[in-house]
């Protein structure tokens, strides 16, 4: 199959076919797109760093003379082994360019396309899916699933285990970015070296700043009523570089797990004791947050706030460039839709 998923990106990965020597990792989340890359690189090729077996090519510069990545790709290896062209798609359209890499594959060569998010209807995307000769990964925002697969496989590197409350709220701050989670659970077993397990205390004093300061206040401050405050965390998170695609992730989240605590209220539950019971758990200041926003909202508006969330997030994939924007009116809009009524 052209297109890989679970279990099978994974194998590719870490074993590239030769008889699929047209590869394309796609997606929005970067921080995935180049985790991917740089794997297949070091399976690929014998020596990543050698310059005749890696040619990097910009994808700008092959939509005008797209003859130069078949005629590198077609070149035989001067020492022998496999040689890989390593193409970054920039602005402008290069299908020209691969479309002969499909019709008459190199028996010597590996050639793997790094992209942003592409459109279904993208030709570059198309001719790549159909082809008998190409893999196509794409690369979007981890799920809850694999982010706690993730933060295990780091912590059971690092020689440590996670606790079930660690492991909850650490999945819940994470999301967006491959890269940014990966290092934000990489700097909390280095704070836990020496221990054996990861605690929730031990997230709370190493992520709650970073990643809070992030994602999380934006979300709270949307779902808390508060666009004066949401206006400047807007501001200082774009300045940041915080991925929209993280906040949107987190947000639906959130508004995910307010839906089910409000079920609980109506089901005799006090907004006090929903957010004692919040999934995943919430302390301090963010549970005191939580209950101000379970007051805010009713089951059938945070329904509505779902779809317009995953709408936004569909309409920040396709158009990647305005995902900042999008995600910035999705914020403010539902800010103004809780401020409490006099």
């Amino acid at each position: 199959m052209t297109v890989l998923k679970g279990a099978d990106i994974d194998r590719f990965l870490a074993a590239p076919r030769p008889d699929r020597p047209v590869i394309l990792i796609y997606g929005t989340d970067a921080g995935l797109v180049s985790e991917r890359c740089r794997m297949l690189v070091a399976a690929a090729v014998a020596d990543p760093g050698d310059p005749f077996a890696v040619v990097q090519i910009d994808g700008d510069l092959l939509s005008r003379d797209p003859v130069r990545l078949v005629d590198e790709a077609h070149t035989l290896p001067m020492f022998g082994g496999r040689r890989l062209i390593r193409v970054r798609a920039g602005e402008r359209p290069f299908v020209a360019a691969v479309s002969p890499l499909l019709a008459d594959p190199p028996r010597d060569s590996t050639v793997l396309i790094e992209a942003g998010d592409l459109k279904k209807t993208s030709p570059l995307r198309t001719e790549a899916e159909r082809s008998p000769h190409a893999a196509v990964i794409a690369c979007y925002p981890d799920g809850e699933a694999d982010l706690r697969r993730l933060i295990v496989e780091e912590a059971r590197s690092a020689g440590l285990t996670v606790e079930p409350a660690a492991l909850a709220h650490l999945a819940g701050l994470l999301g967006g970015d491959r890269a940014a989670s990966r290092a934000e659970i990489r700097k909390i077993c280095l704070y836990c070296h020496g221990s054996s397990t990861i605690t929730l205390a031990d997230v709370e004093a190493i992520a709650g700043d970073s990643l809070d300061l992030g994602a999380g206040d934006l979300v709270d401050a949307a779902l808390g009523g508060q666009p004066a405050e949401l206006d400047v965390l807007i501001m200082r998170s774009t300045a940041m570089g915080l991925p929209s695609q993280q906040v949107l992730t987190i947000l639906g989240r959130q508004i995910a797990s307010l839906h089910k605590a409000l079920l609980a209220v109506a089901e005799g539950a006090s907004r006090r004791q929903a957010a004692e019971r919040f999934e995943p758990p919430v302390f301090g200041p963010r549970r005191d947050r939580v209950e101000r926003q379970l007051g805010l909202w009713t089951p059938a508006r945070l329904e509505r706030a779902m779809d317009r969330t995953a709408e936004a997030a569909f309409e920040a994939r396709v158009n990647a460039r305005m995902a900042g924007m999008i995600a910035s009116r999705l914020l403010l809009s539902l800010a103004n839709q809780a401020q409490p009524r006099r």
